[in-house]
């Protein structure tokens, strides 16, 4: 009788140990389909802040390249209307003497 009532103790446990463990994962699998919508209305203004800078920056790099151009321009003319400098006279070479 007493090995009856130990066998039965031993289901017992066994059956009560897998179903916490299947409840365990159930709660799992659960909790993890309900994972939450991203809040689109954040990303969108997100996504508009990105536009307006990406619009600034090509604004300012075309200003920056303007200003190239017009220095360029400004250099070639330049070029054209005066004669480079000439350059400085040398200093006649050192001669070394015996002491």
């Amino acid at each position: 009788m007493t090995e009856e009532i130990m066998v039965e103790l031993m289901i017992f446990v066994a059956g009560m140990t897998g179903m916490g463990l299947l409840a365990s994962l159930l709660g799992k699998f659960i909790t993890r389909r309900q994972v939450k919508a991203p809040d689109l209305g954040a990303l969108e203004s997100r996504l508009t802040r990105i536009e307006q800078i990406v619009e600034s920056t090509a604004i300012e790099v075309e200003r920056i390249s303007e200003g190239q151009r017009f220095t360029t321009k400004l250099l070639a003319g330049q070029a054209g209307a005066a004669p480079p400098p000439a350059p400085p006279a040398r200093l006649p070479e050192r001669v070394i003497t015996p002491r």
